[in-house]
């Protein structure tokens, strides 16, 4: 949407940095009314470096139903736990390379029980953000019983198989503990309140809601973490231009640590580097890896602060350690300084 409206309009950066803080605040307004506030829904909207999110994936050929996405429901809602807030993305596996896709599900899933698949579309994929690992032992044990339940997959670091899940699945609701969110048509108000895909949430006590789909999607919609790849630069463009109405491309921006927050982070995070296997890293040699990371993802957590004038965004750098096989997650919190300009590391954890 936002793509088109620049384009058709031809609107300058600062306006659009205008449109979308309004579109922002009128959903945050939207929110309000149905006793929501998206201020609080940020866990289920940024990846979380120590809570999973796991694929959950289904024989749609064992469900005798054409609506096989809500027989998935009617055994899954109940599994969430009540004060979960959780994003949930959900559809089938679709690829045009069907054998890369069966290698990657034969490479990334933890069967529960064999199936025969004529093409990977055969299986519906349910994907669940937040979770802990407690959480996800319980969804996955629970649904060990259902017949179409075939495994999942760990999605929670990058992979070929994470990139595939963000292509494929699309945004269905957004779980805000007793509440769940979705998008309705857009010639509705944001009085109106709908469950537009149908999944039997009320059975298990929840209250559904809705706001219009232009505003749930973008700002309501959880983006799984992959590559930045040809043809969706424009998602890096849009968030630069809302923290700061200055869009510079990151790959040519130089990346700053400076000494006293080397010496900091040291200090204060040295665990989080030591698990990382970053502790003995020098301040130009950290500055080349949150280099190399910046186009492996998407930045989030978008913020401008507006005594000081500073436009940050965080990345999930995912380091895998020279001594073992596993994958250490890093939050790193940057300043984008355009006019000098720079990206400045503020924290790292």
């Amino acid at each position: 949407m936002l793509e088109v409206m620049a384009s058709y309009f031809d609107l300058s950066d600062e306006i659009m940095r205008n449109e979308i803080w309004g579109a922002l605040q009128t959903t945050a307004d939207a929110l309000n009314t149905k006793r929501v506030s998206y201020e609080k829904l940020r866990n289920a909207l940024v990846p979380q470096r120590k809570r999973l999110e796991i694929a959950l994936l289904f024989d749609s050929a064992r469900i005798e139903s054409h609506w096989y996405g809500y027989a998935v429901a009617e055994r899954l809602i109940p599994l969430l736990p009540r004060d979960l807030l959780c994003s949930i993305r959900c559809g089938d596996l679709l690829i045009e390379d069907q054998d890369l896709g069966f290698e990657l599900l034969q490479g990334h899933v933890i069967a529960h029980r064999p199936t025969e698949l004529s093409h990977t579309s055969q299986l519906y994929c349910v994907y669940v953000n937040n979770l802990s690992p407690r959480m996800a032992e319980d969804i996955t044990a629970g649904l060990q019983d259902f017949g179409p339940f075939i495994g999942y997959t760990d999605a929670s670091a990058g992979s070929q198989m994470k990139d595939w899940l963000s292509v494929t699945l699309v945004t269905s609701y957004l779980k805000a503990r007793g509440i769940v969110l979705n998008g309705h048509e857009d010639d509705l108000p944001d009085s109106h309140d709908q469950n537009t895909q149908g999944w039997p949430w009320e059975n298990s006590g929840y209250a559904v809601r809705s706001i219009r789909a232009m505003y749930f999607d973008l700002f309501l919609g959880y983006k799984i973490e992959r590559r930045v790849v040809p043809g969706f630069e424009s998602d890096t463009r849009f968030a630069l231009t809302a923290i700061s109405g200055r869009p510079l491309l990151l790959d040519d921006l130089p990346i700053a640590v400076e000494e006293a927050k080397g010496e900091y982070l040291r200090a204060e995070h040295g665990s989080s580097l030591v698990r990382a296997g970053l502790d003995q890293m020098s301040d130009e040699e950290l500055a080349g890896m949150i280099r190399g990371k910046i186009s492996e993802s998407y930045i989030y957590n978008l913020r401008y602060h507006e005594s000081s004038g500073a436009s940050l965004f965080n990345i999930m750098l995912e380091v895998r350690r020279r001594d073992s096989e596993q994958v250490a997650r890093l939050v790193a919190a940057l300043e984008y300084q355009p006019e000098i300009p720079r990206l400045k590391l503020v924290t790292l954890f």
